[in-house]
């Protein structure tokens, strides 16, 4: 022996039992050997290492059961009963009896019997055989006698002899208008010289004068007795 003594360095050495473990899945796996340090991670260690052993076996596929199928039962086809026809209806005609037309009377014919003359007296009568039958004379009925009235012509009253034939006054409305103005008037006379018709065929361009024409002709002028006349004449309504 030489005086100094000689340590041997273990794997396994560790502080607390007189050894330091030097290596670190030693350090892991001995917990007991451990510092404070080392072994409270060494007890998590443990610890998840059995959480994951018992997930592992947790996470095992359970058994798949196979149950048997139920058999389908075979669909059977249903023939249906056809319906059932309805009694078709067939429209009755009905045949209308034939109407008997009245039978029309018998009516006894009755001839016309005109009596043969006496003809002893006659040396060449026709003889007369069987009825004869004579038609009513007929006679033509004259037409209406058609009145002709003579073409119209002038008429002057200063120059006609006999007769009434007035002037028209003045109308007053037509003096303050200053109306003036010539109104033609056509004239039928009758055969007694009264006027019969009278009518303007031409204006004078205001009615009040016209009116007044017309109206002296009518109720005022008388002509001779004679022919029946037609006239035409021209009044002039003049302011002076």
């Amino acid at each position: 022996m030489n005086g100094s003594s000689t340590v041997e360095t273990s794997p396994f050495a560790g502080q607390a039992g007189g050894y330091e473990l030097s290596s670190d899945l030693s350090k892991l796996c001995l917990p007991s050997e451990f510092t404070d340090a080392h072994r409270k991670l060494a007890w998590v260690d443990s610890i998840c290492f059995l959480f994951l052993v018992v997930g592992l076996v947790g996470l095992k596929a359970p058994k798949v059961v196979e149950r048997p199928m139920t058999p389908v039962a075979d669909l059977l086809p249903v023939e249906l009963p056809p319906p059932e026809e309805k009694p078709k209806v067939v429209p009755q005609i009905l045949q209308e009896e034939p109407v008997q037309a009245d039978k029309p009377l018998d009516t006894p014919q009755v001839a016309a019997v005109v009596a043969a003359p006496d003809t002893k007296g006659v040396e060449f009568a026709v003889p007369v055989e069987g009825a004869v039958a004579v038609a009513p004379a007929r006679f033509a009925t004259p037409p209406p006698p058609v009145t002709q009235v003579a073409a119209p012509r002038k008429f002057n009253p200063d120059a006609e002899i006999g007769g009434s034939f007035p002037s028209p006054s003045y109308p007053v409305q037509a003096w303050r208008n200053r109306s003036q103005g010539t109104v033609t008037v056509d004239i039928l006379v009758d055969a007694t010289g009264a006027v019969t018709s009278a009518k303007v065929i031409k204006t004078s361009g205001d009615a009040l004068l016209d009116q007044e024409a017309l109206k002296t002709v009518k109720a005022r002028w008388h002509f001779l007795p004679g022919e029946d006349r037609h006239y035409v004449w021209d009044c002039t309504f003049q302011l002076q």
